[in-house]
Order: C-alpha cells, then sequence, then structure tokens
C-alpha cells in the first residue's frame, strides 16, 4: 500500500509524529508521499523525506496560499525542487469553495507551478473544489498532459474523471470513498483502476469508522477496502496491487515487479508460459505495457518446467488454473500439456486461453491431445469476419487463420467439456453475427471490453 496524499508536517502530529509514520510502516504502507502546500510545508515536507527512507515528498503551493506565491517563493520551490526525494510538484489547484485567495491569483500560480513542473519534468498533485471546468480547462491550455499527475481526493462526475483520464492524470481516491451516498463511488466503479491511486489527505477526512478523528496514513488500508469492495470480484490483493503499482509509476518511483510466471487474479491463478504469440493484434496490450492488473507479464527467458511447477502455490486454494499470459499458450504445446497433467493429478479445475490457433502451429489437429487436461477452453476470435481478423489481428498465417479458429472452436465443442468464443466490442466488430457464428457452433460467447484487460 502506498499513502499518495499525507501531510505529516503539520502541527497536528507534533505530539507523536514518529509513532504515527513507525505504525503506518508496520501495518502493510509501503511507502508515504508528503505533500507541501506552501514555502515552509515544503520545506517540512523534504526534511521528512530526507529522515526517512520510505517516505517522498511533493513541493508547491495550494491554491489556498497562492496568494503568498512570488517570484521569489517561486524560485526556492523550484531549488527544493531539484532534491532526488521531492516526488511531484503539488498540492496545486483551484478552490472556488472557499476562495481563500483571489481566483486570479489561484490561477495564476496553478499556471506557473504547471510551467515549473513541465522545465523540471515533475508529475503534478492537483486539488480541484468547485472548479472542475476551470481546472480542466488550464490542464489542458498549458498542456499539463505532458507530465501528468493526480488530482487528488476526486470530487467531479464521471465526465470529468474520464476527460482527466485521457489527459494522463490519476485519480486519488481517500475516506470520502466511505462516506454514504458519496458520488466518488459511482465514479470508481466505471473508470480504469489502472488509473486510480489510493491515499488518506491525513489529518484531514478520515474514512469510517474513524470519520470526525485525526486520519493517518495506516488508514489508507480502509480505503483499499472499500474500493475493492466496491470492485467485487476483484480482491483486496488485486485492488493494493494495482493502485501500488499505479503510485510507483505516477511519481517514478522503483516498484521491483519482476515478471511472473505464475500470477492471481479474483479467485483464479494465472499461467504465463510464453510471451511468444503467432497474432500481432493491433489492439494487444502488449503493446502498451507489460502489466496486467498489476502484474509484470514480460519475462526474460520461456521458463522449464520445473519452474512453471514451483510458481504454482496451493493450486487448489483458487477455483481455476489458467493458461493466460503476455503470449499463445499452445506455441509450448509440451509444456502446456505436461503442467495440464500435473495440475489434474491434484483434481484443479483447468482453462486454456487461446487464440485457437494451435492447429495451424502444430499442423496437425491438436484438441484431442488437450482431452482429459482443459475442463474449459475460451477462444480469442476478436472479431466477426476473415478481413478483421487479418487486419487487426494480424497473425502469421495470413487469412488462413479465420477460418481454422472457428474450425478450432468447432472440434474444441465436440471433444471437450466446455467450449468459449470471445470477442471485443469494438465499434467495428459486429456483434450480431458473432451471436449467430456461437450459436452455429453451439458454444457460449463472452463480449469483451477492449479497454479492460484481464
Amino acid at each position: 500500500m502506498i499513502d499518495t496524499h499525507a501531510h505529516l508536517d503539520f502541527k497536528q502530529f507534533d505530539q507523536d509524529r514518529s509513532k504515527v509514520i513507525d505504525y503506518a510502516f508496520s501495518n502493510g504502507v509501503e511507502k508515504i508521499i508528503n505533500i507541501g502546500v506552501d514555502l515552509e510545508s515544503s520545506k517540512g515536507s523534504v526534511k521528512l523525506a530526507q529522515e526517512h527512507d520510505r517516505i517522498y515528498a511533493t513541493v508547491g503551493f495550494h491554491p489556498h496560499d497562492a496568494k503568498s506565491l512570488t517570484e521569489e517563493s517561486l524560485k526556492r520551490i523550484a531549488d527544493l525542487a531539484k532534491h532526488k526525494k521531492v516526488a511531484a510538484i503539488g498540492e496545486i489547484g483551484l478552490d472556488f469553495y472557499r476562495d481563500l485567495s483571489p481566483r486570479e491569483d489561484q490561477a495564476s500560480a496553478f499556471r506557473k507551478q504547471i510551467d515549473l513542473a513541465k522545465d523540471l519534468g515533475l508529475p503534478l498533485v492537483v486539488h480541484v473544489r468547485e472548479a472542475w471546468e476551470q481546472a480542466l480547462t488550464i490542464l489542458r491550455e498549458t498542456e499539463a498532459s505532458e507530465v501528468g499527475g493526480v488530482l487528488h481526493s476526486f470530487s467531479g462526475n464521471l465526465e470529468q474523471a474520464k476527460t482527466a483520464q485521457d489527459m494522463g492524470f490519476y485519480l486519488g481516491l481517500n475516506g470520502t470513498l466511505t462516506y454514504p451516498n458519496s458520488r466518488t463511488q459511482s465514479v470508481a466503479r466505471e473508470v480504469s483502476l489502472d488509473t486510480i491511486v489510493v491515499e488518506t489527505d491525513c489529518p484531514f477526512l478520515s474514512p469510517i469508522p474513524h470519520r470526525g478523528k485525526r486520519n493517518q496514513p495506516a488508514y489508507v488500508r480502509l480505503v483499499l477496502e472499500k474500493l475493492s469492495g466496491l470492485l467485487h470480484p476483484l480482491t483486496f490483493q488485486d485492488v493494493e496491487r494495482i493502485t501500488t503499482l499505479n503510485a510507483c509509476r505516477l511519481f517514478g518511483l522503483n516498484h521491483g515487479f519482476a515478471g511472473r510466471i505464475a500470477y492471481p487474479i479474483r479467485d483464479s491463478l494465472y499461467l504465463n508460459i510464453t510471451n511468444q504469440c503467432s497474432n500481432a493484434c493491433l489492439f494487444c496490450v502488449r503493446n502498451r505495457t507489460d502489466f496486467v492488473k498489476g502484474h509484470n507479464l514480460r519475462l526474460d527467458h520461456e521458463p522449464t518446467y520445473r519452474e512453471v511447477i514451483d510458481s504454482i502455490n496451493h493450486a487448489n486454494s483458487y477455483r481455476e488454473v489458467v493458461f493466460c499470459g503476455y503470449g499463445e499458450p499452445t506455441i509450448r504445446l509440451d509444456l502446456l500439456k505436461e503442467v495440464a497433467q500435473h495440475l489434474k493429478r491434484k483434481n484443479v479445475e483447468v482453462r486454456l486461453n487461446t487464440n485457437g490457433q494451435g492447429n495451424l502451429i502444430h499442423k496437425r489437429n491438436i484438441v484431442p491431445e488437450l482431452v482429459g487436461l482443459i475442463d474449459t477452453v475460451s477462444i480469442s476470435l476478436n472479431v466477426d469476419d476473415d478481413e478483421k481478423y487479418e487486419r487487426l489481428c494480424q497473425p502469421r498465417f495470413g487469412d488462413n487463420a479465420f477460418g481454422q479458429v472457428v474450425a478450432f472452436a468447432r472440434e474444441s465443442k465436440r471433444l471437450l467439456p466446455r467450449t468459449i468464443l470471445t470477442v471485443l466490442d469494438m465499434p467495428e466488430v459486429d456483434l450480431k453475427k458473432c451471436e449467430k457464428l456461437s450459436r452455429e457452433l453451439g458454444v457460449e460467447l463472452r463480449i469483451r471490453d477492449y479497454n479492460k484487460v484481464g
């Protein structure tokens, strides 16, 4: 867990600051980002980061203090920002709710500090209250997407959230997520989890059941618990892992996530047995990132049987084990069969996620070889005809591939207990044709959101 927004330098922690920090780190918090709001607190934030290996700092002028930003203080903020443990410029932005600084001063300070962040190549920590359209306009006009950042304590609507995410900004969610009738709950369900980070904003905005009392970094766990409940069937561990990775990416922290062979998501265990693939799909996640649901799937070598078996822990505690990674599992058919035999000896439910090109890859009908080893085969047909398949999936087998994938599905239906076709909800895919094809084959159809991987 990473608390991406704390104010541990504030006076509310003067009596027990060290205890609060130790309590956080002993209760699962990995790192804390301490946020500056003016020159003095920015100095305090840097000092705190110097004293604690796992605390990082940001520096900047909060919109409440925008009227105090001068050319001299901006220069001093710039000097502080060069410290190696300063991770961002912030907290900056607009607050038209309290208006503790004139609005023109807020806008001016906001723009100047965005320019500073761009000059230094640092992300932004942005505060917005009752000024969403104005803030998004400034972020757009200043081309703040060049450095990105986080909209801390996000309180906007879904449209504003998606606009911010399209501009390269993360959404910071905190204790307000736990409050009854919080609008942020519906936003959290709809946006991509890959652009959410969690925070406390301590000493403020304590989550339930501590609402009204002093907040502290350890309570970020309560935010994660609420978020994982909203995103069921994702587990707490899934949401913790993904938001931790997001925070590391946002603030340029070393995440140390090595490539995984076995990786859990929800109540399934996935096996990443190869990074080779016979398709070069234009929409593939591999074109954008090495990560799926917080797991690094980029392997530095093709794993051996022993490495795969050793990576599987407590297989029977999962609903199923799935051959699905960063490549096409049937390319390593012999390994797949060996591992599946091992799993079936333990009475584990086994699923194969495949592009359906196994017969083309091996130049023979491989489906009979999967009998007794694979309980469910899920075939990524993706589209509805040959032309789209060749253009969007770019199979190495040319225009012969689509028909062969359909033939693989037909043979799987004949020999295996359960067969599923999956297609993408891209605008150009004719879902009615896909439904007709699945009925003709007598197999299940699942429509996948191509923007939500894993």
